[in-house]
């Protein structure tokens, strides 16, 4: 079931990338979430050697999370200090503003601060309101919800139980998309099989109104289960296609996923640095790569080789 891949780009040892995007031209924007939080560039996707642009850094955190499109070529970029020995530094998450639409931004626009957030980890665009976007907190297990125009915070869905900061080993909820009017999101937290005892992780969905929050009387429901200790973010597609795309992290894994729950691993294996550490996936966007699916890694060491980050096709 594996598909051919080839590098797009690979950063050097302890740049880790945590998210992508894709603009409507066709260029992928790259968040990191290691060593810095910064905006990449990647253009000239068909070439033998794809140009990087480091667009820029934000100094006020040390880490880039989910970035979602709101309007044509305007991002929405969340981010919050995250220190090796501290972990995750709760009251620093923030949400900026990255704005294409008058060529490559220098510095980007901070919307909102999310004083009671943990971890930002996935977001997405409230499609029928697009100036709403939802950010999942992984420690929390809430959905955050933030009005770019008015800058104003709440919380759009709660999910139980919601923890404590304390447990931010634990990651809980990850990668979230609205889609069908459901949001669709991954958890984090592994749990044994009943069956064969081995750890699995599980993708759910909720019905969502039309300002992303939870539709009257519903509640969330399993809708996927795949082998595998962690799942990161995902995507859906080519095309129209039903079909999700998940990347698992520690398995260094990209999982295909049919409707009827079927699934199949697509990219990598345990010990391959195909995709090491896959982090999340986007299609492309032009006539020439919409069938094509681009992974993100935060890479890693396999049998004491230390690679960085990298862009997979």
């Amino acid at each position: 079931h594996l598909l051919p891949s080839r590098v797009i780009t690979q950063f050097p040892a302890g740049i880790w990338i945590e998210n992508i995007a894709v603009r409507s031209n066709g260029n992928l924007l790259l968040t990191s979430f290691l060593p810095n939080a910064t905006l990449y560039e990647v253009s000239d996707l068909d070439c033998q050697t794809p140009t990087v642009t480091r667009l820029f850094t934000v100094d006020a955190v040390t880490s880039f999370f989910g970035i979602t499109e709101t309007t044509e070529d305007v991002f929405a970029v969340a981010g919050g200090n995250f220190s090796e020995s501290a972990g995750i530094i709760k009251g620093t998450s923030c949400l900026w503003r990255a704005d294409f639409t008058r060529g490559q931004p220098s510095y980007p626009e901070l919307v909102a601060s999310l004083p009671d957030a943990v971890l930002l980890n996935g977001a997405t665009t409230v499609p029928q309101r697009n100036h709403l976007v939802l950010l999942a907190d992984s420690i929390l297990n809430v959905v955050w919800r933030v009005n770019m125009k008015e800058g104003t915070v709440d919380k759009a869905i709660q999910f139980s139980p919601e923890r404590e900061a304390s447990s931010a080993v634990n990651i809980g909820l990850n990668g979230i998309h609205i889609h069908g009017g459901y949001l669709w999101f991954t958890n984090d937290t592994a749990t044994a099989s009943p069956v064969t005892g081995n750890l699995e992780t599980s993708m759910y969905r909720i019905e969502v109104n039309e300002n992303g929050g939870a539709a009257n009387g519903t509640s969330a429901e399993k809708v996927l289960t795949l082998p595998s200790v962690a799942i990161d973010d995902f995507t859906y597609g080519p095309g129209e296609r039903n079909v999700k795309w998940i990347a698992a992290n520690k398995e260094n894994k990209v999982f295909a996923a049919a409707p009827d729950g079927k699934y199949a691993v697509v990219a990598g294996a345990s010990n391959s640095f195909e995709v090491t550490t896959a982090t999340a996936c986007k299609f492309g966007r032009t006539r020439g790569d919409w069938h094509i699916l681009y992974v993100s890694t935060g890479g890693g060491m396999i049998n004491g080789t230390t690679e960085g980050g990298k862009v997979q096709a």
